[in-house]
């Protein structure tokens, strides 16, 4: 009796230092005194191994309610910061270019709308004749782990300013930003080389190529434009490359990274995409109209594929965060494709 005696008390003692390792916390359960007394005398033993107290350690249910605090605080200080920002941004371009309101968002039903626990908002607008807009949206989603921003502005064919693209998109992990201008004409930007350099001429396209790019890095795409971009780019890591046609339709001041979760990136981003909006003003401002004729067909017809290839890459953007509503989201952001240019037809 005296030897099974001490053989339960031993089997209680290991136990007990067990149970004691795992939940540190006094409060964690409860037990009789008798046990609470032994899992002491565990505790103050040296045979609880360094090793083993450093495995046992885990943070308390406060800490770790406190960790999801800190993602849904940013998420949803996120979306006040973006939201607000672009909403200036679209005040500016309707005061300057005379936008018009389209109905298109309400008739897809995402003027206002629910997806997935978010809330979201979508304005578009357009000015055609000499404004030259042909479409712009303003996309807003707020969620509790994730938010969204989106600007999208396609000029005309009357002229040949760059599209803009600019998106941030927020969760508790990072702030992924994307600003892109678009040119309005192959330029084969996709084969610039390490060295900057787009290799040697051993086709006769590849001197209208070069004609596009010089064209655009005196009028667009200059170098204090490209310092601009590369100054943001080196803030956050890049994302992969773009492949496919989606890499064909990019300029060379595009910024694609993911930057420290946190109120600084969210403010860097804002930032980013006000100054991009008032770059692309800017331009539209100085810029001259195209000589009728071919130019302007030839900029529709380029800028029709594009549009629909920007479409093809929103749809697997938005379904990868939205799932089966990505695609309708993704139309209705993208605008009615078959009335696409109105900018040209007045």
């Amino acid at each position: 009796p005296a030897a099974r005696s001490r053989r339960e008390m031993l089997r209680l003692v290991v136990a007990t230092a067990a149970i004691a390792a795992l939940c540190p916390s006094a409060d964690a359960f409860s037990a009789p005194p008798s046990v609470n007394l032994l899992r002491s005398s565990a505790l103050r033993s040296s045979s609880l191994s360094p090793p083993l107290a450093a495995k046992s350690f885990r943070p308390s249910l406060g800490a770790r309610r406190g960790f999801a605090d800190v993602s849904m605080q940013l998420a949803a200080s996120a979306a006040g910061t973006l939201g607000g920002s672009q909403a200036g941004v679209v005040d500016r371009i309707k005061a300057a270019r005379n936008l018009e309101v389209k109905s298109y968002p309400a008739e897809e039903g995402f003027d206002s709308f629910t997806i997935g626990d978010a809330q979201g908002t979508l304005q578009a607008f357009e000015a055609a004749g000499k404004d030259n807009v042909a479409w712009c949206s303003s996309l807003n989603i707020a969620g509790s782990s994730q938010c969204l921003s989106s600007l999208t502005l396609w000029c005309g064919p009357l002229a040949d300013v760059p599209h803009l693209c600019a998106r941030t998109s927020v969760t508790d992990s990072s702030v992924d930003l994307f600003v892109d201008f678009r040119p309005r004409a192959y330029g084969a930007y996709e084969t610039k080389g390490p060295d900057g350099g787009y290799g040697e001429p051993e086709t006769r396209e590849w001197f209208t190529w070069k004609g596009v790019r010089d064209e655009n890095a005196e009028r667009f795409f200059t170098p204090e434009a490209e310092a601009w971009a590369a100054s943001i780019r080196s803030r956050g890591s890049p994302k992969p490359p773009a492949t496919g046609d989606d890499a064909l339709y990019r300029g060379p001041l595009t910024i694609d990274v993911s930057l420290p979760a946190g109120d600084e990136s969210v403010a860097l981003a804002a930032k980013a995409c006000e100054e991009a909006a008032s770059m692309w003003l800017g331009w539209m401002d100085t810029t001259e109209p195209l000589p009728a004729g071919m130019r302007v067909t030839s900029t529709y017809a380029y800028d029709t594929k594009m549009r629909a290839q920007m479409f093809g890459v929103m749809v697997g953007y938005y379904s990868a965060l939205y799932g089966d509503q990505g695609r309708a989201l993704a139309a209705a952001d993208a605008g009615p494709l078959d009335e696409a240019y109105v900018g040209g037809a007045s």
